[in-house]
């Protein structure tokens, strides 16, 4: 009986000490490291471990003391948060990773398994008869609501999905070969940090043309290890056309738009550049390109190509 109270005092000290332990390693190998509010989300859901786990100690105990009470006590309370977690699950937007899937499925054979040991212990057998009924309805209840909000949360990111789809970005784009003039046709025109400081060598002209599905917004370019903010008419209509006016010093390799649909969802892109020729100077002065190439890129591709770019001053 000794061993038992030693093992568990000792299980009782470990659970807090590793749980924190772990936490404080998974934060060493995040990169960026985490923010003020990820530590707390993290401590918060340090303190809920601790507390489950501790039940699930408690238990131990009361079933090596072999206390009915305290069985249903901790045992009770361990199925009430396993069948909760498995809820919050089931009805979750959040897109399940292989590692949430496995848990779940381990909560739902350990629920299942406890619910069974609870229900057998039961010393008189009319009891258990009924305890069997009420059970199986409340399990059953409890099925139900999860597939009912399953369904729900579906339709809902179904939804969510044709929306996305509907407003996306969609548009082509023109080489301009030459210098383009504002006149009564070319009125639209979007640019970047045109102030007289600037010393960027080359100057890219390039028309992009909306579809005629949803409006989009420019909102800023990266070049030269920075991203730079879009003045004038930002906005494209559909089926309407605007002239991109940007300028960069070195490496062309790592040109990045960022657009914005009408659901303030981000989009990037990678923009390849095309020079004119020595000849082809603007009326600033500076060699003239135009785009060749446009393709849509995830954001973290996006980033991991931006922190691998040479910085330049």
């Amino acid at each position: 009986m000794i061993g038992f109270w030693v093992s568990f005092g000792l299980i009782a000290v470990l659970i807090p000490f590793g749980i924190f332990m772990f936490i404080g390693w998974g934060a060493t190998k995040m990169d960026p490291k985490p923010t003020k509010e990820q530590y707390a989300r993290a401590g918060a859901r340090g303190f809920y471990y601790t507390f489950f786990y501790w039940l699930w100690d408690l238990f131990y105990m009361a079933c090596f003391i072999n206390n009915l009470i305290c069985k249903y006590v901790f045992g009770g309370l361990i199925l009430v948060i396993i069948f909760v977690n498995l809820a919050r699950a089931f009805t979750s937007p959040k897109e399940k990773k292989t590692f949430d899937r496995i848990g779940m499925v381990q909560d739902f054979l350990v629920g299942t398994g406890l619910t069974i040991y609870l229900i057998y212990i039961v010393p008189n057998e009319e009891i258990r008869t009924i305890v069997i009924a009420v059970i199986a309805a409340v399990y059953g209840g409890f099925i139900g609501l999860v597939g009912v909000g399953w369904t729900i949360r579906k339709s809902d990111n179904d939804r969510k999905e044709d929306e996305i789809k509907k407003v996306r970005p969609i548009f082509s784009y023109n080489m301009l070969r030459r210098e383009p003039t504002l006149d009564i046709v070319v009125q639209k025109i979007c640019l970047f940090d045109v102030s007289f400081e600037n010393q960027d060598k080359f100057e890219v002209n390039v028309e992009l043309e909306n579809s005629n599905l949803s409006p989009f917004e420019i909102k800023r370019i990266h070049h030269d290890s920075k991203w730079v903010e879009a003045q004038g008419n930002t906005m494209v209509l559909p089926g309407g056309k605007c002239i991109l006016n940007f300028r960069f010093t070195d490496n062309p390799l790592h040109i990045f738009l960022e657009l914005e649909d009408l659901l303030k969802n981000k989009h990037y892109y990678h923009l390849k550049v095309l020079a004119l020729g020595p000849r082809a100077l603007s009326s600033s002065g500076k060699f003239l390109h135009t785009v060749n190439e446009i393709k849509e890129i995830q954001e973290v591709e996006m980033n991991k190509l931006i922190k691998e770019e040479p910085k330049y001053e």
